[in-house]
């Protein structure tokens, strides 16, 4: 990080502040602009500008990796803007389930959220040693022997006719209710085996190490996580337009930027016909293919997308900069160096990866989408006048 933050000051201690050869022509520019912008206050524009020009050479340009983008008029989505949940999808997730009474203890030291496991695999023993009522494993171990032993003396008398059939067939239930008793309870004289259902990764240990378990108690859920659904919550007022939701694009905490369902082979699963109960919220469920970058669990900012307009103009999120409620984005100007001019804004919709611009900007504007805080750290270094630059 150091050496980051010492680059950085490095790239704006070396920039240099100067009129573009069209400099006076820009600053007009930025004027009809901030006009149209309609702040209104018209003192505000009634001065000269001063030199507020940030020049970089290609060199270091190239070093604080700047990017642009030439905008113009394109598509852009009608959205609702709702927070949500990432979950794992219907039929991806398995109970892992203790089929005897008894103290749980894990197999592994370390067996947490996110650990892989396998199909089969065993995951901790149930033991009823010093509890009142025995161990259940030894018992039913017990019971089998003798249900078996008892079972093929009654095949030797039934050959020889010494028993009837009746006497027979119950020794041949009595062993098979043993045996899928010990089966069950399969097992050393460790305890009985808790195993994984099916191949995938723990989503949650609901119990602790030394605890006590009821005979069927959920001991941790298991995930496939080959699929994840996007839960969207929506505020009931917005009812009766969610038949035009026909995607989303979501951001999780932990990410800079919003991932788009559309990128991941997401599509829509339902949309509620009503609220839940004791909620004033409709779910919207996408689903989507697990890349693995994704914790199921996590909330997420979503962007519900409806339908298209045309002939909009916007910017990508990363070019978009905001300082005490104005917002603006770097322009690029081309010469011998490269020169960037600060441009105020009036933003419109957002759909989460890119920003609808109502004034401010032009078709054709090349405007920074990469590198936009060595710009800014270049600004402040020269000591931009932030009068000049309408950020009042």
């Amino acid at each position: 990080m150091k050496i980051a933050r010492l680059f950085t000051l490095a790239v704006a201690a070396t920039v240099l502040f100067s009129a573009c050869g069209s400099h006076e022509h820009d600053h007009n520019h930025v004027h009809d602009h901030a006009h149209e912008a309609g702040h209104g206050n018209e003192s505000e524009h009634d001065h000269e500008h001063e030199d507020g020009i940030i020049t970089f050479s290609v060199e270091q340009a190239k070093m604080a990796g700047l990017e642009t983008e030439t905008i113009g008029l394109g598509s852009f989505a009608e959205v609702i803007r709702v927070s949500g949940q990432v979950l794992a999808a219907q039929g991806d997730e398995s109970a892992v389930v203790a089929r005897t009474s008894g103290i749980l203890t894990f197999t592994r030291d370390h067996l947490s959220e996110g650990s892989e496991v396998r199909n089969g695999e065993v995951l901790a023993k149930v033991s009823g040693r010093n509890i009142v009522g025995g161990d259940i494993v030894a018992q039913n171990n017990l019971l089998l022997a003798t249900a078996e032993a008892a079972y093929r003396r009654a095949e030797r008398l039934i050959a020889d006719s010494i028993i009837s059939q009746k006497e027979f067939e119950r020794a041949k239930m009595e062993y098979e209710s043993a045996r899928l008793a010990a089966k069950a309870g399969s097992g050393n004289d460790s305890g009985a085996e808790v195993t994984a259902p099916i191949k995938g990764f723990i989503k949650q240990v609901v119990v602790k190490q030394g605890e006590y378990v009821e005979a069927g108690q959920i001991v941790a859920t298991v995930t496939k996580s080959c699929n994840l659904q996007l839960r969207a919550e929506v505020p009931e007022k917005y009812f009766s337009t969610l038949t035009k939701v026909r995607s989303a694009n979501f951001k999780m905490g932990y990410d800079d930027e919003a991932r788009s369902l559309d990128d991941m082979g997401g599509h829509l699963v339902a949309i509620g016909k009503i609220a839940n109960e004791g909620s004033a919220y409709i779910p919207v469920t996408f689903e989507f293919a697990n890349t693995g970058s994704v914790v199921p669990g996590a909330f997420a900012d979503i962007w519900l997308i409806m339908h298209n307009r045309d002939n909009v103009l916007t910017i990508p999120v990363s070019a978009l900069s905001e300082s005490q409620g104005v917002y603006y984005a770097f322009i690029k100007h081309s010469g011998e160096d490269d020169c960037y001019e600060r441009r105020e804004l009036r933003i419109g919709a957002s759909d989460g990866r890119r920003v609808e611009v109502l004034s401010g900007l032009s078709e054709g504007d090349n405007v920074v989408v990469k590198g936009v805080s060595q710009v800014k750290m270049a600004g402040a270094a020269g000591v931009i006048p932030d009068a000049h630059n309408h950020s009042h």
